[in-house]
């Protein structure tokens, strides 16, 4: 479709009596404004109504003009041939039929009919020259800044006072706007608001050229001048909408793209798209899927598909997103990008079936390497730690944990994982006594006292780390082997110096922490027997039975000098799920 280059609302009738009759005067800027503000269904009555009522060469030439802003080629050109029958000695439709010529594509033919309808002039027709100067700059792919700019000094001339009229100066900067000279762009405008300060048009192309040169600030200071010159000015807005969109403030991009739907009275479904789509960018999905809805039967795009896929998502109609994305994928292959492969997996995902659980991962394993943003690694390994499938659980957590932005919570859940394993293979063991299954259970164990350390060493304040470390290291060993090499010994030692100090930081964790505590006492118990320490076996059991009075095992131990049980079986309370904190010193790390 043609580009539109707008002109200012002034436009000709500044430059000279293009009306026969003055009537009419009002109704044609009525009409030329309305084109301006993109209300073309009004402009195009106003227009269509003026010729109907009568048809002189004037009045056709603003319906063919008309016509030719809106790409709508062969109507313009029915219009101009009427206007150019007319009057035959008027110039002003040949210029409309070159124009016409110029958006077909045929520039020779173009060229032809302006520079005859100049010459018939002399070269002193102001409206002709403006009007001819402007054709050139109109259509994106046939334009001739440098022609243009010929045309247009040639009537700024025949001005010897000024130069040139507003609607001139502001052709001249459109002209410079396609040669991409900013700065001479600028200065034409700036002197088109100099000869008429509430220009809107003016504002608002200066603000469009700091746009094209992304800078959103000063782009949305000069579209809200252009709001200020006219707020009915309707282009300023879906321009603003832009800026901001620029500046990834999505919520104001999507309202000004509204406001621009409004104001424009536009049904085009490229802009209603473009507003849907800002509004779920805002997270508005509501407003999005709003949007889309009245375009359903308008546009034939499957990436309608995609959006009403991601909103549903977002929404929770689960069932329609994954209708919605499967439509899509199948419909576009070749335009699907990882995010779809994302809000589909996620969609599956909360459909809380097998299938679906299954058809969620092999979705989320398609976006994740390409993920940048959300770490799907985690998601897929949290799908399998709810499914207890801790082994896999484990190993996506150290792909998350590899993408070099890891949450402390991922050491935490690498863990827990691999703790997790490590208890499932001592089940299988207690059936079936093999060598091969200890050196996996103690791997798995030792797999989860290493994640636990690097917690540690990111958030030594974290009490918890060293606990889980300590049952870890436990664990990895046969009893008598463990106590033996106590390795969970020190951790266990730093846990209970700790926990204490979090009780009191809040109460609320009392609970907890009494639990791990008490199983913590209970092994340390066990290893000051062996060492045959009393004095600390002892200790550690009141501090058991402080927790807990009622505590059976402490009490049988305190009752009789020999009455030691060994160490507990696995049966220590399995790792709290509590969220491991952010480390103070890498903030950065966490999300």
């Amino acid at each position: 479709m043609m580009k539109i280059q707008k002109k200012s609302l002034l436009t000709t009738l500044a430059l000279g009596a293009l009306l026969s009759a003055p009537v009419f005067a009002q109704d044609v800027q009525t009409g030329l404004k309305d084109l301006e503000s993109e209300r073309f269904a009004k402009a195009e009555q106003t227009f269509t109504q003026l010729a109907n009522s009568s048809p002189t060469a004037d009045n056709q030439y603003y319906l063919g003009y008309y016509y030719l802003r809106t790409n709508q080629l062969d109507k313009a050109q029915a219009a101009f041939e009427k206007g150019a029958a007319a009057d035959p000695k008027g110039q002003l439709n040949n210029v409309g039929l070159g124009a016409v010529a110029l958006a077909k594509g045929d520039r020779g033919g173009a060229k032809a009919k302006i520079d005859a309808a100049v010459a018939a002039t002399k070269g002193k027709n102001a409206d002709v020259l403006f009007r001819a100067g402007e054709a050139y700059t109109l259509n994106e792919k046939t334009n001739d800044p440098a022609e243009a700019l010929k045309l247009l000094d040639m009537a700024a001339k025949l001005d010897k006072k000024g130069g040139g009229s507003a609607d001139l100066k502001m052709a001249q900067g459109d002209a410079y706007f396609i040669k991409n000279d900013g700065g001479t762009a600028v200065s034409r405008y700036e002197d088109a608001l100099m000869a008429s300060p509430n220009l809107a048009e003016a504002n608002y192309k200066i603000g469009r050229l700091y746009l094209r040169g992304k800078n959103y600030k000063l782009a949305q200071e000069f579209f809200n001048k252009a709001i200020e010159n006219d707020p009915e000015f309707a282009l300023t807005y879906r321009s603003l909408a832009d800026a901001f969109a620029g500046s990834r403030a999505y919520k104001r991009a999507a309202e000004n793209m509204e406001k621009y739907v409004i104001k424009s009275n536009t049904t085009d479904p490229e802009y209603l798209t473009t507003v849907a789509k800002y509004y779920f960018l805002a997270n508005d999905y509501l407003k999005a899927t709003s949007y889309l809805d009245q375009l359903k039967g308008k546009v034939n795009d499957p990436v309608l598909d995609r959006m009403y896929g991601w909103a549903y998502t977002a929404l929770g109609k689960n069932d329609q997103a994954v209708e919605s994305l499967n439509k899509f994928i199948a419909a576009a292959p070749k335009k699907v990008i990882y995010d779809d492969y994302k809000y589909l997996g996620r969609a599956y995902g909360q459909l809380g079936t097998p299938e679906a659980d299954s058809l969620a991962i092999i979705n989320l394993e398609k976006a994740a390497p390409e993920d940048t943003v959300d770490n799907l690694y985690r998601e897929i390994a949290k799908k399998y730690n709810d499914s207890k499938r801790y082994d896999r659980s484990f190993g996506y957590y150290k792909k998350a944990v590899a993408t070099g932005k890891p949450l402390n919570n991922d050491y935490l859940n690498m863990g827990l994982a691999a703790y997790n394993y490590g208890n499932q293979i001592g089940r299988s063991i207690m059936k079936e006594d093999t060598a091969g299954a200890k050196q996996v259970r103690k791997q798995w164990f030792l797999r989860a006292d290493s994640s636990y350390a690097k917690l540690s060493e990111i958030t030594p304040a974290y009490s918890a780390a060293y606990y889980y470390r300590g049952v870890s290291n436990y664990y990895a060993y046969p009893a008598v082997e463990a106590l033996s090499n106590r390795a969970f010994v020190p951790h266990l030692e730093k846990f209970v110096e700790m926990a204490p100090q979090d009780i009191a930081a809040d109460a609320s964790k009392a609970p907890q922490f009494n639990r791990l505590l008490v199983a913590s006492y209970n092994l340390l118990v066990a290893d000051a027997v062996i060492r045959k320490d009393d004095v600390k076996a002892k200790e550690y059991a009141n501090k058991i039975l402080a927790i807990d009075p009622n505590d059976k095992r402490a009490k049988e131990f305190l009752e009789g000098p020999k009455a030691a049980q060994p160490a507990p079986a696995a049966t220590t309370p399995a790792p709290a799920t509590k969220p491991a904190p952010k480390a103070p010193v890498k903030k950065g790390s966490a999300k």
